[in-house]
């Protein structure tokens, strides 16, 4: 089951509001269900559910702009009132349609190597490729563990290390999180859903905004502060002629 727009869960969602992140103004906005289609010949049975694909448009209230999905859901029948049952639609997965996905990028303060690896990583994950993207992303982490000068003969070794060296234990087991989905990737071949993958990649994110990002913005605030107080110290300058 996905968490993107968990509201749409239920009867129909024609017709209603949900809240989410929207793919075009990447606002944390409330967007109404304009359309839900089913495709046809795309409904069959798993189990005791039936699964079908829908083709789901929804507009922003925030930018006014409608975006597109496929949405994978499971389709049962739920005892209402009075003998009457109702069809229950609960999300399995979504792809996004339109606007079409871009590959994701670390900032450019992140070491290099590590920011090509995780390119690789982001157009694996863009094409669907999750498995792919869980390995690379790992491989990313790899990078940035080898950057922070972290010691141990294995990855989880060196990860842990990275605590003593002053490193946020947020951060580490974020770091721990990719090593586990990479390695269930590459050895036991298992395919991780797009949002937990997505999740991986957001953590790589918020660890290199950490690590990198924003002490290079305090290491560039001090320089102008220290900048400025240099200049206020200077004798001013006389007027060109004077003596």
């Amino acid at each position: 089951m996905t968490s993107q727009f968990m509201q749409l869960d239920g009867q129909d969602p024609a017709g209603n509001t949900v809240a989410g992140q929207c793919p075009h103004c990447a606002h944390q906005a409330t967007l109404t269900c304009t359309s839900h289609q089913e495709l046809e010949g795309t409904r069959e049975t798993d189990g005791e559910s039936r699964v079908a694909r829908y083709l789901m448009a929804l507009i922003c209230h925030w930018c006014k702009k409608e975006s597109v999905f496929l949405r994978l859901a499971d389709r049962q029948w739920h005892k209402a009132h009075a003998n009457r049952h109702v069809e229950h639609i609960t999300t399995r997965d979504l792809e996004q349609v339109w606007p079409k996905r871009t590959p994701r990028e670390l900032a450019s303060e992140a070491p290099e190597t590590a920011r090509e690896v995780f390119a690789e990583g982001a157009l694996a994950e863009a094409a669907s490729a999750y498995r792919l993207a869980g390995i690379a992303y790992r491989a990313t982490v790899e990078q940035i563990v080898k950057e922070r000068g972290a010691s141990g003969k294995r990855l989880v070794d060196r990860i842990t290390a990275l605590k003593d060296l002053g490193v946020p234990l947020e951060i580490v087991d974020a770091f721990h999180e990719a090593r586990f989905v990479g390695n269930d990737a590459a050895h036991d071949a298992l395919a991780y859903s797009a949002e937990e993958i997505a999740d991986i990649a957001e953590l790589i994110h918020e660890a290199v905004l950490v690590l990198y990002v924003q002490p290079a913005q305090r290491a560039k605030m001090s320089a102008q502060r220290a900048a400025r107080r240099t200049a206020a110290k200077q004798p001013p300058v006389p007027p060109a002629g004077s003596r």
